[in-house]
């Protein structure tokens, strides 16, 4: 290939590739292009108790089909998340007399469809389902002096998890958005190990 012809595709390449967005297209048209989108959020939900923890959702996407006013997307996405269950979120028990937490570790695949929305496709509705390995890591010890009642206990344990997500996020620049994620477990395990149901909010960042 001539020398001056092959840099001319090369240049071509590299401008369209830094011209492309790294969202869908905010004319509603499918690209085809696989996008990338990280979702950082600080959670709280119900599992033997109240928790609070954090997590962080990576996906990649890419458009399916088009309307006047929604554009649809084929997701699949690796979601990291930590739960822990402190004992002043229980408010009936004596921080003084049982001290101790439960912490969970969950690693996930997900999948599922989003419609993107709005004249420049900025809000996106998200349904997914996710499946994965759960760890549940309790440690407590009790003291009640009056009752001469003392222990301690632990318990490790490994579970599998499925369940759904829904997820709603704005684009407010180029790069960044905010979202509202709600998950739910099925109930595969005790709530107390797999949690009954959570809701994150936080950053999406969008990647490619």
């Amino acid at each position: 290939m001539n020398p001056i012809h092959a840099l001319s595709a090369l240049l071509l390449l590299t401008g369209s590739a830094a011209a492309a967005e790294p969202h869908l297209p905010e004319d509603g048209s499918v690209d085809r292009t696989v996008h990338v989108r990280l979702d950082t959020d600080a959670t709280w939900g119900i599992g033997g108790q109240m928790f609070l923890g954090a997590s962080a959702h990576g996906t990649a996407y890419v458009g399916a089909w088009k309307s006047k006013r929604a554009t649809g997307s084929v997701d699949f996405g690796l979601q990291l998340a930590y739960q822990n269950e402190p004992t002043f979120l229980a408010f009936w028990i004596d921080p003084e007399q049982v001290k101790g937490a439960t912490h969970r570790v969950q690693a996930l695949a997900t999948v599922g469809h989003t419609f993107h929305m709005g004249g420049k496709r900025q809000v996106a509705l998200g349904l997914h389902w996710f499946m994965g390995l759960n760890h549940w890591d309790s440690a407590y010890s009790l003291d009640y002096s009056q009752e001469d009642v003392h222990g301690k206990a632990s318990v490790k344990d490994d579970l599998f998890v499925t369940g759904a997500e829904v997820q709603l996020a704005y684009r407010f620049s180029k790069h960044v958005g905010v979202n509202l994620a709600l998950l739910a477990p099925m109930p595969t395990a005790s709530s107390y190990v797999i949690t009954f149901g959570s809701i994150g909010l936080g950053l999406t960042y969008y990647l490619r």
